[in-house]
């Protein structure tokens, strides 16, 4: 999978997200800035975003996924 990817599949669902991906192949980092966060614990947001990547993590096309995120205010 390529960090294009990630980021776009990130981007389709939160359009006004701004994100930042490390990593390669099966392993990544996202650091994900979204309004779409306000008023949700950390917990809900990293479910937030893991639910984008089930199918992906669910067939090994994604290995590891390392997620920050934040509120613009933040």
């Amino acid at each position: 999978m390529a960090p294009e990817t990630v980021k776009k599949i990130i981007t389709d669902a939160l359009p006004d997200a701004r994100v930042k991906v490390s990593g390669e192949e099966c392993n990544f980092t996202v650091e994900v800035e979204s309004a779409a966060f306000a008023g949700k614990t950390p917990l809900q947001r990293h479910r937030m975003i893991n639910e984008l990547f089930k199918p992906q993590l669910e067939s090994g096309e994604l290995h590891a996924l390392s997620i920050r995120t934040r509120v613009p205010a933040e």
